[in-house]
């Protein structure tokens, strides 16, 4: 029997909550647009080679 069973039957109210929680972490994912790409890389510490941004050493 999982975790995911044991939890579900015997404390449904904390699995629910556990659930509704791992649903907003996936859903709260950071889109950068091209424009805010270009603005991190003003500084002198990113450049871009082969078609990704890459950290200067």
């Amino acid at each position: 029997m999982k975790l995911g069973q044991v939890l579900r039957e015997k404390q449904p109210n904390e699995y629910r909550k556990l659930n509704k929680r791992k649903k907003k972490e996936r859903k709260a994912k950071e889109h950068l647009s091209f424009y805010d790409i270009l603005e991190l890389m003003k500084h002198d510490s990113y450049e871009r080679h082969r078609g990704a941004l890459r950290q200067r050493y």
